[in-house]
């Protein structure tokens, strides 16, 4: 050890060390407070004295850099050493209550006080071990104790306030604080801890009367005339607490929190207009935060639910919140998330894409805008969007499962296939993903002819998961496009539909296999429920039933459902031919 650490250890130790700096000329008796047994702790030499200083010393050295076991071995060298050397008691109880051994730690603080009974620190440490231990009057009465001796030590003062509020004992808490101004005079602290004790006792009006003192001794602390009024409005007085923030605004015209407090007090007197007046001249306050804000739009938006009305007063809040950040992305989320919650999806989507623009690196809000994309059916924008979240984020599979379905809705089926094999080869963590990648593959592949390709990966997407209703309906349909395996595709189908019986798709594929297994009256019935369970029936479904109605013999009725399938768009090669002919193409 360098001569500069020694010299420091030993000042640093001097306060603890006193009850060692001499020898006992006597034998000194204590009773073990766990046996009740008599311990005699001898008298020891003064180099014995001095051995065990040292080991204390060295032990203390040891704990600062970061050592605990040697210094607990040092530390029970030195009390074995001298059976009277108090600080070592003390640092064994430190260490022991560091590791919650309470036990131990209680009975070395309790030698350490036996040896030197009116050491502050060691009657400290032993509050402090009876706290951790759930012993809170025996904690107090240490610390009344010490506050008697200390009459003017403050934080021995704290301490006591502390434990008395933790047993509830508000009335005694009040007089020690009540102490502890009487020495250091009124504060905001001291304010504050008598404020929170009356509140508790109950003691309202004593409360206000408090809260004014206060105020008078800050009155450039808002806090204290916002609590004012709270304590007004819990007392029933509704109209003071009303001219507390009325003169709040007065001192102060641009005080958003004036503005919140008297939005509150109106809501509380159901007066929404005038509530709603005054938010949004706090909204117009620079000093009032985007997070303060956006929790007030969530608010109405919640309310909402019960009176549209609020909807409509959140989304002017939002725009008034967007004219004072509108450089910040959470403002563009926020009014995003307002917009969603209204469903009015596109322009939601337009607040979020501003919101990527200005912070693209929240793979979160890429997301939503790519679900937006889907749920408006916008594929091309999807495709633009997932391109530039992958720019970002290339190692999200996420992302490539919406860059793959829309290149498969555009009909770039070679883009679909990259993308889609790319992100199955990346999501190797996520079984529900891969399972979606997996049967968009199959699909993709049938469309690039590859039926070998998409076979496969049906049955793979199948083995995985049997109960994949799509991979069973698109198999199905597409094995019956191809007029292969029909009996299996029937099957499938039949599974989808237990698993999805309202499905539009389903039902019509189901119809469709039945159709090309020449089971023209069955298939007619089936696509007829497709056609029934669609609110807007499509182009395909349409004209499936048009071909059952022409090969029934109704070439009136097979003409009429062809023609709604004109209409709806994105009919078959065939379809304005049949139309046009009269006749059913193949």
């Amino acid at each position: 050890m360098n001569t500069y650490l020694k010299t420091l250890l030993f000042l640093f130790l001097l306060p603890t060390l006193g009850a060692c700096s001499t020898a006992r000329e006597t034998p000194r008796e204590t009773q073990d407070k766990e046996t009740g047994e008599q311990v005699e702790r001898p008298v020891v030499s003064e180099e014995e004295q001095l051995q065990s200083t040292a080991m204390l010393m060295e032990g203390i050295k040891q704990k600062l850099l970061g050592n605990p076991q040697r210094a607990v071995s040092l530390f029970y060298d030195a009390k074995e050493k001298d059976p009277r050397n108090d600080a070592a008691y003390y640092e064994l109880a430190k260490m022991h209550a560091r590791q919650n051994q309470l036990k131990d730690a209680a009975r070395y603080a309790d030698v350490s006080i036996e040896l030197d009974p009116g050491n502050k620190e060691y009657l400290l440490l032993r509050a402090d071990i009876w706290i951790l231990d759930g012993h809170m009057p025996e904690a107090i009465r240490i610390y009344e104790e010490l506050t008697a001796k200390h009459p003017r030590n403050m934080m021995l003062h704290r301490n006591l306030v502390s434990a008395y509020r933790h047993e509830e004992q508000y009335d005694e808490a009040l007089q020690v604080v009540k102490h502890i101004e009487s020495v250091q005079g009124l504060t905001q602290e001291s304010g504050m801890e008598k404020l929170e004790l009356l509140i508790r006792m109950g003691r309202y009006q004593d409360a206000i009367d408090e809260t004014l003192a206060l105020i008078d001794l800050y009155p450039e602390e808002p806090g204290f005339v916002e609590l004012l009024g709270d304590l007004y409005l819990e007392t029933g007085q509704e109209e003071k607490a009303k001219e507390t923030y009325l003169q709040m605004l007065e001192r102060d015209p641009g005080n958003y929190m004036a503005r919140l407090l008297l939005a509150d007090y109106y809501h509380q007197q159901d007066k929404s207009t005038e509530a709603f007046e005054q938010l949004k001249q706090a909204f117009q306050s620079p000093r009032l935060g985007l997070e303060g804000k956006a929790r007030i739009v969530f608010t109405y938006m919640s309310w909402a639910e019960e009176d549209p009305i609020f909807m409509e007063q959140a989304i002017e809040l939002a725009d008034i919140m967007l004219s004072m950040h509108d450089d910040e992305a959470e403002t563009w989320l926020v009014y995003g998330d307002l917009l969603f919650h209204a469903d009015k999806k596109e322009e939601a989507r337009d607040k979020y894409i501003k919101a990527a623009e200005l912070d693209p690196s929240g793979l979160s809000v890429w997301q939503q805008i790519l679900s937006l994309d889907l749920q408006l059916g916008d594929y091309e924008a999807m495709l633009r969007h997932s391109d530039l979240a992958l720019e970002y984020f290339f190692e999200q599979p996420i992302l490539f499962l919406f860059n793959g379905l829309a290149s498969l809705q555009l009909e770039d089926y070679e883009g679909a296939a990259s993308s889609l094999e790319y992100g199955l080869a990346i999501s190797v963590n996520d079984d529900d993903l891969r399972e979606d990648f997996i049967t968009m593959l199959a699909d993709t592949y049938y469309y690039l002819d590859a039926h070998d390709e998409s076979d496969r990966f049906y049955q793979k997407a199948l083995e995985k998961n049997p109960d994949n209703a799509t991979a069973l309906n698109n198999y199905s349909y597409h094995l019956a496009l191809r007029k292969e395996r029909l009996d299996e595709a029937l099957e499938m189908s039949g599974r989808a539909l237990e698993l999805q019986p309202e499905n539009a798709a389903f039902l019509d594929t189901y119809g469709w296999i039945l159709y090309q297994k020449g089971e023209y009256q069955e298939a007619s019935t089936w696509i007829k429920k497709a056609i029934e369970a669609s609110d807007e029936p499509n182009a395909t479904i349409l004209e499936h039933y048009g071909d059952a109605m022409y090969k029934l013999g109704d070439k009136e009725e097979a003409l009429n459902y062809w023609r709604q399938a004109q209409k709806a768009g994105n009919g078959s090669d065939y379809l304005d031919k049949k139309i046009e002919d009269g006749t059913l193409y193949e």
